[in-house]
C-alpha cells in the first residue's frame, strides 16, 4: 500500500504543502486559519496519514518499544475476549509501518499488575479499557506518553479516545419515528464511558451483556420493540430470539461479517481508531501538546 505524502494530502484539501505540513507538526508560528486547520485534519485522517518519525526515533536512540495494555475481565465469552483483537491488529500495523516494536498484555480488572510493562523502557503506551480507580494505579509506573482508549477518565493530563456512541445512536433513532426503544451493550469497565453509552434511553429497556439465557429473556420480553446493540458478537446471538428487522447492531470488533445480510449495521472501523489514537501518540512523543484531550472517533458512511 502506498504511503501517503503531505503533497497527497494537499491535493486533496486544495492547499499548499507547505499549509500542510505546518498544521501537521502543529506550527503556531504560522497564520493558518481555523477552516482551513480542520480541512487539512479531516483529510489527513480520511487517507490514514500516519506521520514518519521513525528517523527521530533512531537518531535520539530511544527504545522503539510501544506498549499495548488491555484491562481484561475474568470471563471469557466471544463478546468480551474478542471485543479488541482487530483494534490491537491495526495498533501493531501502524508502529510497524513506523519502525516501532510492540508489546502486547493482559491485565486482569481484579488483579492489576504490570510488572513485565514497568521493566521496560516504553516509547508510548495504549492504554485500553481501563477502570478509573485502577489507571490511576497503573499511571503512577507508566512515565511514556499514554493514549487511554475506551474509558473517559476525568484527568485532563491525559489524552482519551473512543467511539462516538452518541452520534451514532442519534442516526439510527431518526429512522425509528421516535418509538421507545432498547438498548443492548457490552460493558466496558470504565464508569463514565457506561453513563456515555446508556445516556437518552430508558433504564428499563438496557440490558448489558452477561449471560446469553439472560439475553434471551430480555429480548424475549422486548420482542415487539425496536433496538440497538452494541457489539456484533452479542448482535449475532441476538438473532436468535429476535425478528432481525427489529434490531440494528453497532459493529465495534470489526467482525460485522458474522451478521445476517438482513440486519441493519452501523459499523466503526478500528484502523481508522487506530490511526487516530496512534497519530495522537506520535505527536506526544514528539512533545507536540494540545488542550483537545478526546477524540471521538465517528461511525462509516452507510454503503
Amino acid at each position: 500500500m502506498k504511503k501517503v505524502t503531505l503533497k497527497d494530502i494537499a491535493d486533496h484539501a486544495g492547499v499548499s504543502v507547505a499549509s500542510v505540513s505546518y498544521v501537521l507538526n502543529n506550527r503556531t508560528d504560522q497564520k493558518i486559519s481555523l477552516k482551513t486547520r480542520e480541512k487539512i485534519l479531516e483529510v489527513a485522517y480520511e487517507l490514514n496519514y500516519v506521520p514518519n518519525i521513525a528517523a527521530r526515533t533512531l537518531a535520539n536512540k530511544k527504545s522503539s518499544l510501544i506498549g499495548i495494555l488491555i484491562i481484561t475481565s475474568e470471563k471469557e465469552d466471544p463478546w468480551e475476549k474478542f471485543l479488541y483483537t482487530d483494534l490491537v491488529r491495526e495498533l501493531e500495523k501502524v508502529m510497524r509501518r513506523n519502525n516501532y516494536d510492540v508489546i502486547v498484555s493482559t491485565i486482569s480488572v481484579t488483579k492489576p499488575e504490570i510488572d513485565i510493562i514497568s521493566k521496560r523502557v516504553l516509547e508510548g503506551v495504549f492504554l485500553i479499557n481501563v477502570r478509573g480507580d485502577i489507571f490511576y494505579k497503573l499511571s503512577t509506573k507508566i512515565s511514556a506518553p499514554m493514549i487511554i482508549v475506551d474509558s473517559l477518565i476525568e484527568d485532563r493530563y491525559f489524552h482519551k479516545i473512543t467511539w462516538n456512541f452518541s452520534k451514532a445512536i442519534a442516526s439510527i433513532k431518526k429512522t425509528y419515528n421516535r418509538e421507545e426503544i432498547f438498548l443492548v451493550t457490552s460493558r466496558f469497565n470504565d464508569k463514565r464511558i457506561m453513563e456515555y453509552i446508556r445516556d437518552d434511553f430508558n433504564k428499563e429497556l438496557i440490558h448489558e451483556m452477561d449471560s446469553v439465557k439472560e439475553l434471551e429473556c430480555f429480548l424475549e420480553k422486548n420482542k415487539d420493540k425496536k433496538g440497538i446493540i452494541i457489539n456484533e458478537f452479542i448482535g449475532d446471538m441476538a438473532s436468535r430470539f429476535i425478528d432481525n428487522k427489529n434490531i440494528c447492531v453497532i459493529s465495534i470488533c470489526g467482525s460485522d461479517y458474522l451478521l445476517d445480510k438482513d440486519i441493519r449495521t452501523v459499523v466503526f472501523s478500528n484502523k481508522k481508531k487506530a490511526v487516530l489514537a496512534s497519530n495522537q501518540l506520535f505527536k506526544l512523543i514528539d512533545k507536540q501538546y494540545n488542550d483537545n484531550k478526546y477524540i471521538y472517533v465517528n461511525h462509516n458512511k452507510p454503503k
